[in-house]
């Protein structure tokens, strides 16, 4: 039997700190996964509907998503560092120095994307998906819309430090510049049930977004690159359907 348990332990001695980022990473994601589910919000929803009184249900259940996803993405991994007695933030890429030097590199991605996000904007089924609040009959364009890109973007902050400073900083003394693949192996995965062409991106997006953050030791780029993307998605989107005029 000692024999047997020796063979569930690693064959030799690991960081204890990048143990603990690995196995609080997967519990951070199973709250998220399971969070999600119908019977979870369905219990929820009496609360959230007196929380959020006077927004529509569509929106309700969206905030619920960006609630969620700062609590696994943000709140776990935050009380497992403090638990640790970890205070240096600027570790996991929450510095704010920011050089704008480094800024150099994102600037280079994002501008052949924008040319790409205003092109597919004309699309009938870009409309019909973005943004993922649809203002409905009878919903008021504002403050409702407000609300919504202001939980996006937050949702953007919390993935951002999950995958590019929490995992990728909290790994790189034990694994080096490996734990940029490391990361992007979950990073992918939240993406198998988005349409295939975005998961296949995704790919490249944790390659690319993971390098920058283990070299410049910041997230805060790729955060800004995030949600410039997303809500430049949105507003083209409302304004080809005529609801921004």
């Amino acid at each position: 039997m000692r024999t047997f348990l020796k063979k569930l332990l690693p064959p030799e001695p690991v960081n204890r700190k990048t143990m603990g980022v690995l196995l609080v990473s997967a519990v951070s994601l199973l709250i998220l996964h399971y969070g999600q589910q119908d019977f979870v919000y369905a219990w929820l929803r009496p609360s959230l509907l007196t929380v959020f009184q006077g927004l529509d249900t569509g929106l309700i259940r969206l905030l619920w998503w960006a609630i969620l996803c700062f609590f696994s993405y943000v709140v776990v991994p935050v009380i497992f560092l403090l638990s640790i007695r970890e205070r240096n933030w600027n570790e996991f890429g929450l510095s704010s120095n920011i050089d704008l030097r480094q800024g150099k590199g994102y600037m280079l991605l994002l501008l052949p994307m924008i040319p790409v996000v205003l092109l597919a904007s004309f699309l009938p089924s870009f409309q019909s998906t973005y943004p993922f609040w649809n203002p409905g009959a009878g919903s008021t364009l504002w403050p409702n819309l407000l609300i919504w890109e202001l939980a996006y973007a937050t949702q953007f902050f919390a993935l951002e430090f999950f995958f590019r400073g929490f995992i990728v900083h909290g790994c790189k003394h034990t694994f080096g510049w490996y734990a940029v693949p490391v990361m992007m192996i979950p990073y992918v995965m939240i993406h198998f049930s988005k349409p295939l062409p975005e998961a296949l991106g995704s790919i490249a997006a944790g390659w690319v977004l993971g390098m920058l953050s283990f070299h410049s030791k910041s997230i805060w780029y790729g955060v800004l690159m995030h949600v410039a993307v997303a809500w430049t998605m949105d507003f083209l989107s409302l304004y080809h359907r005529g609801l921004l005029g």
